[in-house]
């Protein structure tokens, strides 16, 4: 019977460690689908540097920004949040390169900032709806 009962407490004991682990797994898998994509351009000895989630692109013909944002949204998803951070010194047409080549592989769902890298701010652009008139004064 103490056998009985000792394989009985080993076996809920491994059981339950068992769930424990698989339970931190799909934690930890959940969490980094949950987690935004970066992609940022920032202005470095007069060129553009883009990054995808810190990792540099653009650098050469097979590591293109699109075959990386591609291989990004068929892991993750193409509504995971994409926070678009731009540096203050780029010129603005870098905004919409960015946003073109996220609407080229369809991931709409997207945050725009314009960065003071060397200060560590940023501020969010907010797109309206409709566009207003430019004053004439």
């Amino acid at each position: 019977m103490k056998r009985l009962l000792k394989q009985l407490f080993t076996g809920l004991i491994t059981l339950s460690s068992v769930v424990l682990v698989n339970m931190s797994v799909a934690e930890s898998q959940e969490t980094a689908e949950s987690k935004p994509i970066v992609l940022s351009v920032q202005t470095e000895h007069g060129k553009s540097v883009y990054r995808l989630n810190g990792k540099t692109v653009e650098d050469r013909r097979e590591n293109s920004l699109l075959n990386n944002l591609m291989q990004v949204a068929t892991e993750r998803g193409n509504k995971t949040l994409v926070l678009v951070i731009v540096d203050e010194r780029a010129p603005f047409t870098e905004v919409s390169k960015l946003q073109t080549a996220l609407d080229k592989i369809d991931m709409p769902n997207r945050k725009v900032f314009i960065a003071d890298f060397a200060d560590g701010t940023m501020n969010e652009i907010h797109w309206a709806d409709k566009a207003i008139p430019i004053p004439k004064n």
